[in-house]
């Protein structure tokens, strides 16, 4: 997720073409969540370091393997204190 995401053969300027993220991925753990066993990484804001919620990696149930590739962001850390200016 860090990084620049290629956008192929989209117009100059286009949203697509190339866009900056500044959301980090740290390493895949084994976590109990409610819905069972899964293995999730941490994302989190490369400016100030928050973690803001967590990348599904594997899922170990198969009713649960949709979830795989799935961002889960906690609203709650969405909220910048000092204004978006």
């Amino acid at each position: 997720m860090a990084g620049l995401c290629e956008g192929g053969n989209e117009p100059s300027g286009s949203l697509k073409a190339i866009c900056k993220v500044n959301v980090g991925c740290g390493p895949a753990e084994e976590r109990v969540l409610l819905t069972g066993l899964h293995a999730v990484a941490d994302i989190y804001c490369e400016c100030c370091k928050t973690t803001l919620g967590w990348k599904y990696e594997h899922a170990f149930e198969s009713s649960q393997k949709y979830k795989e590739g799935k961002y889960i962001i906690e609203l709650a850390h969405m909220i910048k204190e000092n204004g978006w200016d």
